[in-house]
């Protein structure tokens, strides 16, 4: 399931901010606090990064285990499990590609201009979040769920 793969990219991009925040950056001029890990937007967006984070991790569980049940069920699966499956791993992928893009551009704010400097490569996680997002576009899996929301309507046998 590719919202693994998103899943850790936005993990790992968070992993390097957070290093970086508490072992490189210096406080803002006006932030009012000696070491930058107690500014309190600083904490705020390292706190909205975490719930994210935990949100999308939460979906890609429940993804998995239904995945791995239908997996089990071979060719006992009902259309009914089929669509729930789908509906889950879908979900879970179009939050993983909203977080992770989110994430991999959010950590500039908490580490601050230095660390745009080609020399760390911040960067790599934005770009191959973006490389991989762009094979499997979300708005299709956005349709389906949507479908789905509204008109109770699975999606179809080879949609994917």
């Amino acid at each position: 399931n590719l919202a693994n793969i998103y899943l850790g990219i936005a993990e790992g991009a968070f992993a390097s901010a957070k290093n970086y925040t508490q072992n490189c950056k210096k406080p803002w001029l006006t932030s009012e606090v000696e070491c930058v890990t107690k500014d309190p937007f600083i904490l705020h967006h390292y706190g909205t990064m975490w719930v994210d984070l935990q949100g999308v991790k939460a979906l890609v569980n429940q993804a998995i285990e239904l995945l791995q049940a239908a997996w089990e069920k071979e060719h006992n699966l009902t259309p009914t499990q089929r669509g729930e499956c789908m509906i889950a791993v879908n979900t879970a992928k179009v939050a993983a590609t909203k977080v992770g893009l989110d994430i991999t551009n959010r950590i500039f704010e908490v580490m601050g201009a230095s660390a745009t400097s080609q020399k760390y490569g911040f960067d790599r996680y934005w770009r191959n979040m973006r490389t991989f997002t762009l094979h499997d576009p979300v708005d299709y899996r956005l349709r389906e769920i949507g479908k789905w929301a509204l008109n109770d309507e699975f999606p179809q046998t080879g949609a994917y």
